[in-house]
């Protein structure tokens, strides 16, 4: 029922983790698609950078109105909530609670919280306590107490970081967890761009956490909250696996005769899978790549992991093929 500062950075989170996988798995596949010459069936998806511009984007993302409003000598959580739907009065993204399809959050006055419409769905959040969890500095008072101790680690333990202000007597000082986060999780995200990704999406078969109890309901809205649905499509209508055509010719490369070692690689591959008889509806031939449709790969796997008797034995098919 409730839902405050810390499940709004979950929440912003799992927004940038969902893009990423939208990116990865429909995205650059579809693109994949198209610069390859593959024959596919488009799968649309949501696009959910309007939600993550709401949340980080300067100087009126949620974040950043967060983070000036903490600076006000005499900030207040509802003042924020305020500026905010004043801010934002028509996005998609943004809603008042009294809109809200759940009776709990209806009650809630327009300037004790906000809804986002998330990409899973739509979330309520309580904006009491938001600028005081968001203020990672320590009062001037306490900051002079430890500073002053004579046990090295425990002054070590709060001292300023770089970069980070000095609280001074009298003055506000804003160390902005918000903005924190916001640099760890784009520098996280920066990270999983470089890396070639696989993703386990987690299901709750339930929701009594109890063994063997598969509520089917529960679990379906979980896949279409995750995307899994256009991802399903997506597969089931595309060219889930492939090989290059370079990696092919390669592993042959050794047993080929002149007359075979002078084609092309995607020439190659074209008469070793006229010669082996694959059905022509279970792949398709792209510039660099051949596709295969969804559990064909495994047939022609067998081929790919042969011993070298074998491969010989593969390369007097394509000779009298060709």
């Amino acid at each position: 029922e409730v839902n405050s500062f810390e499940q709004f950075c979950i929440n912003y989170c799992n927004e940038k983790l969902q893009q990423f996988f939208n990116e990865r798995v429909l995205k650059d596949e579809q693109e994949l698609y198209v610069k390859e010459s593959i024959k596919f069936k488009e799968v649309e998806y949501v696009d959910n950078q309007d939600c993550i511009d709401l949340i980080e984007e300067r100087p009126n993302g949620i974040l950043a109105m967060l983070d000036e409003e903490s600076k006000l000598p005499k900030a207040t959580d509802s003042g924020f909530a305020e500026k905010l739907h004043a801010k934002h009065k028509n996005h998609f993204r943004l809603q008042l609670p009294r809109k809200s399809k759940m009776a709990y959050y209806k009650k809630l006055r327009d300037d004790e919280g906000f809804i986002i419409r998330h990409f899973a769905g739509a979330v309520c959040y309580q904006t009491g306590g938001f600028i005081d969890k968001n203020n990672d500095a320590l009062t001037y008072d306490l900051f002079s107490l430890l500073d002053s101790s004579v046990d090295p680690f425990t002054k070590s333990l709060f001292k300023p970081r770089e970069g980070e202000p000095v609280p001074k007597q009298g003055k506000i000082t804003l160390i902005s967890l918000g903005n924190k986060f916001k640099v760890a999780l784009n520098q996280l995200m920066e990270k999983l761009h470089s890396t070639r990704s696989s993703f386990i999406r987690c299901i709750k078969p339930n929701q009594k956490m109890q063994p063997k109890l598969f509520n089917g309901g529960d679990i379906l809205s979980q896949l279409q909250c995750a995307g899994m649905v256009s991802v399903l499509d997506l597969m089931q209508g595309g060219f889930p696996s492939r090989t290059a055509f370079q990696d092919l010719y390669d592993m042959y490369r050794s047993v080929l005769p002149p007359a075979l070692a002078q084609l092309d690689p995607r020439t190659f591959a074209k008469a070793l899978f006229k010669a082996l008889g694959l059905n022509e509806d279970d792949f398709q031939f792209g510039v660099s790549k051949v596709f295969f449709r969804p559990g064909k790969f495994a047939e022609f796997d067998t081929i790919m992991r042969a011993d070298p008797e074998n491969l010989a034995n593969l390369v007097s098919k394509v000779m009298e093929w060709l």
